[in-house]
């Protein structure tokens, strides 16, 4: 009897992040290949997190997709060396807390399959406005966001307001037209008043190449794979059950947009934070 051992999430990470790296400097697999004396089946390979990413490739190809900077180029290597060549010694869990974290996390988001992200903190990027304040991280273009998508939003991120109360309500408008978008993600949010303890910062599910990652997002980047991402998996879940549908997410959301168009016109008076707080 074969055994199949987690891969982990370090190769996964790594390789949508060399992915991402490739294909916004447009070059093609034969290309890059080619600079490191390999074949294009073998650097897919390594982008699919499915054979080795030797550090000496990984600092090549770095190098050769513009990155510049020494500290992101260890912080790839540190992924690299995250990755034991016997399998029973691989962690389930990496946490991503080195310099170029913030563009490995959107390079997951742009190669996963399908996603599923629980936000606490902030509107997750993958359906924020360009006008929202807090963007520290690149925005996904429409055409990279993946078909299966869902996003959970706690009632707190309802309530709060970044920047200006009118690019809040713009966000909010936005939610309300990718929610009832035929082609666009789930949108369900978690009411104020459920109780559920909601994750610290952003929680997101990636399905990477037929491998699941879940990921938590405050300050750094938590990845875990396997029997280390029940936890996350559980909060997850718990968010999803403890969600609105879609139809009564989207007129929280309505609630919430009139709210901050009526803070932008007189901040003194909130006489709808009572509906979204009930």
């Amino acid at each position: 009897m074969t055994t199949t051992y987690d891969r982990g999430p370090a190769p996964l990470v790594l390789g949508a992040y060399l992915r991402a790296l490739r294909q916004a400097k447009g070059l093609k697999l034969c290309d890059a290949a080619e600079f490191i004396r390999s074949s294009a089946a073998k650097l897919s390979g390594m982008e699919t997190g499915q054979v080795a990413q030797p550090w000496q490739d990984v600092c090549a190809l770095a190098r050769f997709y513009g990155v510049t900077d020494w500290s992101t180029i260890v912080g790839a290597l540190r992924l690299a060396g995250q990755q034991p060549r016997d399998p029973k010694r691989r962690t389930g869990t990496i946490h991503d807390n080195t310099e170029g974290w913030t563009d490995r996390m959107p390079a997951c988001e742009q190669h996963a399959s399908a996603i599923c992200v629980y936000a606490s903190a902030t509107i997750p990027r993958i359906v924020q406005t360009t006008e929202y304040p807090v963007a520290q991280l690149p925005l996904l273009p429409s055409s990279t966001q993946p078909q299966d998508a869902t996003v959970i939003l706690d009632g707190a991120t309802l309530l709060r307001t970044f920047g200006n109360p009118q690019a809040m309500a713009a966000q909010m408008a936005h939610l309300q037209r990718l929610g009832t978008s035929p082609f666009g993600p789930r949108i369900l949010v978690v009411p104020f008043q459920a109780g559920v303890i909601p994750p610290p910062g952003n929680l997101h599910r990636f399905q990477l190449h037929g491998h699941e990652v879940l990921a938590e997002e405050t300050w750094s980047a938590l990845y875990t794979t396997g029997p280390d991402s029940q936890p996350a998996r559980d909060r997850l879940a718990a968010g999803l059950a403890a969600a609105e549908d879609p139809e009564a997410s989207a007129v929280l959301l309505d609630i919430a947009r009139r709210r901050f168009e009526q803070l932008a016109k007189d901040p003194e008076s909130d006489p709808l934070l009572e509906e979204l707080t009930a």
